[in-house]
């Protein structure tokens, strides 16, 4: 089944603030099904490996997509077109990888 929502995380050198985005997604208190979409635009921290350890203790719930090269966010071929381009939810919420959420009832 599809999620109701999509939440595109998108993250370039985020090491000290990623964790804390995810964090503020995963502990939404909904009644419907959301997916995390996480795209790690070859960051030259160690943001790569944070995402990689959510994606692996979360599977279910987070998608994602690891560049190979930085391809930055603007453009047809940016990897923002690339990530919202593979969102099929009925809903998009956009949450920086260096912003967070406070209310567990966004």
């Amino acid at each position: 089944m599809n999620p109701i929502i999509d939440i595109v995380i998108a993250t370039y050198n985020h090491q000290n603030y990623i964790a804390e985005a995810i964090e503020s997604v995963l502990m939404q208190k909904t009644d419907f099904s959301f997916r995390i979409i996480i795209g790690e635009d070859c960051s030259t921290d160690n943001t790569r490996e944070i995402v990689r350890g959510y994606a692996e203790k979360f599977p279910e719930q987070i998608d994602l997509y690891l560049n190979e090269s930085n391809m930055g966010m603007s453009g047809p071929a940016s990897h923002a077109t690339i990530l919202y381009n593979t969102c099929d939810a009925k809903y998009l919420a956009i949450l920086n990888g260096d912003d967070y959420w406070t209310d567990p009832f966004k």
